[in-house]
């Protein structure tokens, strides 16, 4: 069995070196995650200042927790600041973590017949494969969520939850992104689904006690360093200067899909307010379009500074009336549409080298080929085809993994509600639809933020076409 799983390891991270050598990238939070980083080299500790001045102010963690940046920084030191050792490692974790899913979901089905496909699933899922080559958080959120999974299915195995280690999973996985938090869900799942209500209330609750124990006294550091605010924001500013929050919200009233984004908020993000692009369809009125227009028109006098606060209030009030007069559409049909539009944006390039071209595909064209317009797909499909082949074969796949995961869910609830595969669709689903519901209510979202789903989808769907297979026989 050792050799067997030294083997499989090298089939796991061999397809995501030729990523990384073949066509590395940095990705578009490298400078947020490498200024904290370096200042922690320097022995600023972590800090959104410029590394090339003799500021030192204390932030909360970049753009998400510290955990990631101290990753970058401990790397650096040992490889002599080398991004390619950073992505080297973070496959290496990422194949060991898979050894131990693979593992532990033996030992939960006892069957040999679930080790080879839920190999092939974890080494060449298109949408786990390509994230290795950039310099950001998946690879190793990816791992961290699989790691607790294995955890979580070796409590059922054993049927008793393994407190110490998956606190130890939780930890790793909310430092590393704070979005991460919503494991805690199929963690309360699987402790009740055990222990029962009263027992697994205790037993989650010495979970929650260890998880935020951590983040406790990351708190009390935060409170000595007088840091501005405890909570991160929805945007984290370069800079670390402060994010535009009634802007933000603005947004949330009619931002409905991924493309729309960048024109509203990538100018922001780096404040190149000149650059800010809103759509015809933001505006409820005429009197709400001349209101956000002479705003932003203000704004642009401010190109490179700070976001004024008078004109970030005035935003937050555009939106305290728009959501008051239109609540069901804030509330309820936008996020469902977000919703929907997460799960089957067909044009999501998971990480692959193969994203269309900014000079190749304007933001109206984006926003026309995501509705579906079929002049713009056969257009672009045309100018690349390999970016466009490569989108489709990853959309297709993502298809058929959702309907079989769909199927799943009709037959074990209703047919296998005695076997190990009804606490895997209890815990899936609740992961899912956590993250799908926070998500759905942020106009700051992408497809990508549904990534660490998909290791709960697919060991399912290989669960259960393993165990539907054996019982056929």
């Amino acid at each position: 069995m050792q050799t067997t799983f030294i083997i499989f390891f090298f089939i796991i991270i061999f397809p995501r070196l030729i990523f990384i050598f073949l066509f590395p990238e940095t990705g578009g939070d490298y400078e947020i995650y490498t200024t904290v980083a370096k200042n922690i080299v320097n022995g600023c500790g972590v800090s959104l200042s410029n590394p090339l001045t003799d500021d030192c102010i204390p932030h909360f963690g970049g753009n998400h927790g510290p955990g990631y940046p101290i990753f970058l920084s401990f790397i650096w030191i040992a490889f002599n600041n080398s991004d390619y050792a950073v992505r080297i490692i973070q496959s290496i974790i990422y194949s060991l973590s898979c050894l131990y899913l693979i593992h532990s979901s033996y030992l939960l089905s006892n069957n040999k017949k679930i080790l080879l496909p839920l190999l092939v699933v974890l080494a060449f899922s298109p949408l786990l494969i390509a994230w290795p080559r950039y310099v950001q958080t998946e690879t190793l959120s990816i791992a961290a969520t699989i790691y607790l999974l294995s955890e979580l299915i070796l409590s059922l195995s054993k049927n008793k939850i393994r407190i110490i280690s998956i606190s130890i999973a939780l930890i790793i996985a909310t430092w590393i992104r704070l979005d991460n938090i919503f494991l805690t869900v199929p963690v309360a799942v699987t402790t009740i689904y055990i222990h029962g209500f009263k027992n697994g209330i205790v037993k989650g609750l010495i979970i929650a006690i260890l998880l935020s124990s951590t983040w406790g006294l990351w708190t009390v550091r935060n409170i000595m360093v007088d840091l501005p605010s405890l909570v991160p924001t929805d945007m984290i500013m370069p800079d670390g200067s402060r994010s535009p929050t009634g802007y933000l919200k603005w947004t949330k009233t009619w931002i409905t899909h991924e493309y729309e984004r960048p024109g509203a908020l990538w100018g922001i993000n780096r404040k190149n307010y000149d650059g800010i692009s809103i759509p015809e369809r933001a505006y409820k009125n005429n009197d709400e379009r001349l209101r956000v227009e002479e705003l932003i028109s203000k704004l642009q006098i401010y190109n490179q500074k700070d976001f004024p606060e008078d004109i970030d209030n005035e935003f937050a009030n555009i939106a305290k009336n728009k959501i008051k007069n239109y609540p069901i559409e804030y509330w309820i049909i936008y996020p469902l549409t977000r919703s929907y539009r997460m799960w089957s944006n067909p044009f999501s390039s998971f990480g692959w080298p193969n994203e269309m071209p900014d000079s190749g595909l304007s933001k109206e064209e984006r926003l026309a080929a995501a509705s579906g317009n079929s002049n713009i797909l056969i257009q672009k499909a045309t100018e690349f085809p390999i970016h466009a082949a490569s989108k489709a074969f990853n959309a297709s796949y993502r298809l058929f993994l959702m309907l079989i995961f769909l199927i799943s869910i009709i037959i074990i609830f209703f047919k296998s509600k005695n076997t190990y595969l009804f606490p895997m669709l209890l815990i899936t689903t609740s992961y899912a639809i956590s993250r799908t519901i926070f998500f759905s209510l942020n106009s700051n979202f992408e497809t990508r933020y549904m990534i660490t789903v998909i290791p709960f989808i697919e060991l399912l769907v290989v669960m259960f076409i393993i165990y539907s297979l054996n019982k056929e026989k």
